[in-house]
Parts: C-alpha cells; structure tokens; sequence
C-alpha cells in the first residue's frame, strides 16, 4: 500500500441498518415480510440486518433493491461519495436523510 491511500471505502453497518430500517417503514413492511419475500429460514436474520450487526448478501440486497425500488447504492452508507444516478432518487434520499437527522435530535 502507498502512504497516499488513507482508507478504502467501507459500509458503515450501524448508518445502513437506519436506511433499511427507515426503508421498511416507508413501504409498511415488517421484519417477517422480508424474511417471506427472501426465503430465509428465520426472521432473525433480518433482525440482525436492522440492528447493525450484519449487513444482507449481494444477492439480498439485489431483491431488496428492487422491493424498495431503489439502487443497492442508496440502501448502503459507507464512508465514500454517495454514488446516485437519478435526480429522484438523489431528491429523495436528501429529504429521507434530512428526516433522519431530525428525528435522531429529536
């Protein structure tokens, strides 16, 4: 490694549970509609998921990206630039941050 690279880009595990968190309540779903929706033996997989504890698969994240209608992208936080290439989802992800924030000084 050169001393030019300070870090690579990583998932912030914790920030992600929130945006999955938050993604399940703007689409009214519960922990056990997405242990239904993606075949998993047990509902505490997703518990796990929304605690911070795991992050899902790539393959997870894929069917969950097209539940939630949004890119893998947007569901994950890590500590590089947020990479999105719609103007409505950049819009929407702002507010839903901006919301968050609010909500956690709340």
């Amino acid at each position: 490694m050169t001393k030019n690279m300070k870090y690579f880009p990583m998932i912030h595990k914790d920030k992600t549970a929130k945006r999955l968190e938050l993604l399940m309540k703007w689409n009214h779903l519960q922990p056990k509609d997405l242990q239904i929706y993606l075949g998993l033996a047990c509902v505490q997989t997703v518990y796990r998921w929304i605690e911070g504890i795991n992050i899902p698969s790539v393959d997870h994240l894929y069917a969950l990206s097209r539940l939630f209608q949004v890119n893998i992208d947007d569901m994950l936080v890590g500590n590089g630039n947020i990479v999105s290439t719609s103007v409505q989802h950049k819009t929407a992800f702002r507010f839903m941050m901006y919301y968050t924030q609010l909500k956690d000084a709340a």
